[in-house]
């Protein structure tokens, strides 16, 4: 099966995989799917969950400050329709996924729902050796509540490894001359964190090997929120302009030419902060993998000096910053990185504030900062 044809499958229907074997969700970006696949379970990311514009279920426990997906896995969860997971991960580093996690718990203990059985998994990001201890011992915890076959560890990594490389080549591909679409790279990414299957890595390898891409008239940068999907890339590439990057939460720091460096140095300060003696075990390199990346990728999002590096790198045009209304910690970076972008001469467009769906107003603002970049 072609790759775009398989995104349409997996996309589509994220949990089509849990219907015929063990299956474990997660909700976050950091939540380690090598351990996952050590359980000899199909990790099943709930982020992609598709939106169906009613989540009449969900609304009657949730407030309005939760956002829009974690809203819909509330909704799906309460309609029963999550029954075929065997457990759900929250990551406690994201705010909505944490919060879901309590609300689920407690409307489990009330009668409300059933449903899969939570987890949650507490993972530091402050730069100090006690940080790396926890998230190792968080780690060790959530080994033994999936029931992580040890036998299993070694494939597990060298499975995560092996995908993050394909994910990165499909970045590096964004920086030449002629890139994939915006939406089409992002399309990937999506289904790389949802579909686990060696279909997957296949299908990915032939696409990279001929890949479809255009030469863009316009290069831009697309920084904040996490799009559910690609409506946000869409509405921007029109008339020959093409997002070539994203940074955000669920970024590999890998993937982002500037975030390079400062992840590389994130290893070496972290390997620093040793919390033992001798060769770390796999679930170890496993903590360590996740706090490191995260780390990265949350020093970067606050380093607006490094989204300018990362603009340069990739040649970009002008720059899109979407955030949602529900990301409130984000929200505070907003004026340093406009600032930062301002001061580099980087035509930048601030949508901040936003609801999930692009509104009649922000797809304006978008028409008339692609018409200005074209003048320019």
């Amino acid at each position: 099966m072609s790759l775009l044809s398989l995104l349409n499958r997996t996309l589509d229907d994220p949990l089509q995989a849990a219907r015929s074997r063990r299956a474990i969700g997660y909700l976050g970006w950091d939540v380690p799917v090598e351990l996952i696949l050590a359980a000899g379970a199909a990790p099943v990311q709930l982020s992609a969950l598709p939106h169906s514009g009613d989540t009449t279920l969900a609304d009657r426990f949730l407030e309005s400050s939760f956002s829009a997906q974690s809203r819909v896995v509330a909704d799906r969860w309460l309609a029963g329709d999550l029954d075929c997971l065997d457990a759900v991960i929250f990551s406690r580093s994201d705010d909505n996924a944490q919060r879901l996690y309590y609300y689920l718990c407690e409307l489990q203990r009330m009668g409300e729902c059933k449903g899969p059985r939570p987890v949650l998994y507490d993972l530091a990001r402050i730069h100090r050796g006690s940080s790396v201890a926890h998230t190792i011992e968080s780690t060790q915890a959530l080994a033994s509540a999936v029931g992580v076959d040890e036998s299993r560890l070694a494939a597990g990594i060298e499975r995560v490894v092996a995908r993050q490389a394909l994910q990165n080549e499909l970045a590096r591909l964004r920086i030449a001359d002629e890139v994939p679409l915006g939406s089409v790279g992002y399309r990937i990414v999506r289904g790389g964190r949802t579909d686990w299957s060696d279909e997957f890595d296949r299908s990915m390898r032939e696409w990279l090997a001929s890949p479809a891409t255009v030469e863009p008239r316009k290069r831009m940068l697309l920084v904040g929120s996490v799009p559910f999907d690609d409506h946000v890339h869409a509405a921007i590439e029109v008339d020959g302009t093409v997002v070539v990057g994203e940074i955000n939460e669920a970024c590999s720091a890998a993937s982002i030419p500037a975030a390079v460096t400062r992840a590389y140095q994130s290893n070496d300060d972290a390997g620093s902060l040793d919390s033992g003696i001798g060769s770390p075990s796999p679930v170890e390199l496993i903590a360590r993998r996740c706090y490191e990346q995260t780390r990265a990728i949350s020093t970067l999002l606050q380093s607006p000096v490094d989204i300018v590096k990362a603009a340069r790198a990739l040649r970009a045009d002008g720059v899109v910053v979407w955030m949602l209304a529900t990301d409130t910690g984000l929200a505070w970076e907003a004026p340093r990185i406009e600032r930062s972008l301002h001061e580099a001469s980087l035509p930048t467009l601030m949508l901040t504030s936003q609801p999930q769906t692009l509104t009649a107003e922000a797809l304006t603002q978008i028409a008339q900062f692609r018409r200005a970049l074209e003048a320019r």
